[in-house]
């Protein structure tokens, strides 16, 4: 008769005794990394017909009598193992040590760009008649004190110090704008169309109150981002976002910039009062901000590529607001890791990758084709903070009004989900009103840069867009 025996090599002799456990190795401690799968393989005697039980904090885990545990979270946990026969029972404990991955290293900083640099979002610019907007370039590098030189179809109607240079919209057609400054040339196509109007699609008996159409997903990368879904197309991510707002489930917008771009089968009327409400998970003690814009089709071609109007809020003024404030999101190497990025600021930092919750290989959108990408808009401060002194229990105060994610029962008009929003707090350029009458896109997008330790980073959520005006 065999005295003991790995399980591979039972021999199966019956013997009027309980059972005997011996660990592999001797030892009653592992370590392991987060993730990493352990196997403990006991030495077990007497254990013909027996019961094998691995437990958790008084939960069963695991049958057999070989062990594979894999942990998500580094802590150190204790696991029991019971082998139970007719004749009795023995158990022995083990300490598992799950230990964090190593920090992945801060990202390197940017190079300066050998030559000057600049950068335009756009270069065709859409316009109604009777109005004006500002062109400019942004994050401009190297400024060699260089005056900023502006032509109008080949006419210098600027030289100033200062990038920017305010169009006025007199006379219907298309210009061609040019801007130098230095080595720096931008050639830019200004569109004047006919007045605010001409393009009104009245609302009808057969108009939907909800939002008919994703034109654009773009978040920032972040923990919910590919979750439960894959997208490798633009398609595809906006098939996505309408089902989600179908079933009124969140679309997490990811970290700073992250934005969804909807229309409407009809013009959103300027009432004066509330026209437009977004649905969202609203918490009392965490916010996660965002800010909307919206469009007219002023050019009547059914696309947002016209102007872009921010209605304002109460931060929107603030000292502490940034506006025109862009990041820019780096692909990682490889699954699994966080997102580093670097801001117009000369900040950098990184999206971190959460182990604990989310096991989606890429928090970068799979849909963007570049190995970089940047979004610009309008930053908040950020308010959230560990109310624990711990890390354990992070809160994100609410803000005034005007914010999408936003505990406030001003413009929550006793809903426990949606937010709603003026067309009449639409501004321009420099923040006096825009007097829209009507609009017919809307953009909405995560204006918080902030992480909240385990629970990552602040993300805007929206379940749904529609017009307020068709649910009065």
């Amino acid at each position: 008769m065999t005295a003991s025996c790995n399980w591979n090599e039972v021999i199966h002799d019956v013997i009027p005794m309980p059972p005997e456990i011996t660990l592999d190795s001797g030892s009653a401690v592992y370590t392991v990394m987060v993730s990493e799968e352990l196997t403990v393989s006991p030495t077990y005697r007497y254990v013909e017909g027996a019961a094998f039980s691995w437990t958790c904090d008084g939960k069963l885990i695991s049958s057999d009598p070989v062990l594979r545990y894999t942990d998500t979270l580094a802590h150190t946990v204790f696991i029991q193992i019971t082998v139970t026969n007719e004749f009795g029972n023995a158990s022995d404990e083990i300490r598992v040590d799950v230990k964090a991955l190593p920090p992945e290293p801060d990202p390197e900083p940017e190079p300066e760009p050998d030559e000057d640099f600049w950068v335009f979002p756009q270069t065709v610019f859409n316009v109604s008649l009777g109005r004006s907007i500002l062109l400019k370039p942004y994050d401009i590098k190297k400024d060699d004190g260089a005056s900023f030189v502006w032509t109008v179809n080949g006419v210098q109607v600027q030289d100033a110090a200062s990038p920017g240079y305010v169009f006025e919209a007199k006379q219907e057609g298309s210009y061609e704008v040019c801007v130098t400054h230095g080595k720096l040339s931008q050639a830019l196509t200004v569109n004047v169309c006919p007045a605010e109007g001409a393009f009104y699609r009245p609302a009808g008996a057969s108009s939907a109150a909800e939002v008919s159409k994703i034109f654009e997903f773009t978040p920032a990368p972040g923990q919910y981002v590919n979750e439960d879904y894959t997208a490798y197309t633009s398609e595809e991510a906006i098939a996505y976002v309408m089902m989600r707002f179908a079933e009124v489930k969140y679309v997490s917008l990811g970290g700073f910039g992250g934005c969804m771009v909807a229309g409407f089968d009809h013009s959103v009327d300027n009432t004066g009062e509330f026209d437009i409400g977004i649905v969202s998970h609203l918490s009392q003690e965490y916010t996660e901000a965002g800010i909307v814009w919206v469009m007219q089709d002023e050019n009547g071609d059914g696309l947002p590529n016209d102007t872009w109007y921010e209605l304002k809020g109460s931060d929107t003024f603030a000292e502490t607001t940034i506006h025109d404030y862009s990041v820019t999101y780096y692909r990682p190497s490889s699954p699994g890791m966080s997102v580093q990025w670097t801001d117009n600021q000369g900040g950098s930092g990184k999206v971190n990758y959460m182990t604990a919750y989310h096991h989606q290989d890429w928090y970068y959108p799979l849909w963007v084709k570049e190995d970089r990408y940047t979004l610009r808009g309008t930053m908040l401060e950020a308010h959230n903070y560990d109310k624990s002194g711990k890390g354990t229990y992070w809160v994100n105060p609410p803000y005034g009004w005007g914010y999408v994610d936003n505990f406030n029962e001003t413009d929550m008009l006793g809903s426990k989900d949606t937010n709603h929003f003026k067309i009449s707090n639409a501004i321009r350029y420099d923040g006096s009103p825009a007097n829209l009458k009507y609009i017919d896109f809307v953009k909405v997008q995560n204006a918080l840069n902030a992480s909240s330790g385990w629970l990552g980073e602040v993300s805007t959520e929206v379940c749904g867009i529609f017009d307020y005006n068709l649910k009065k």
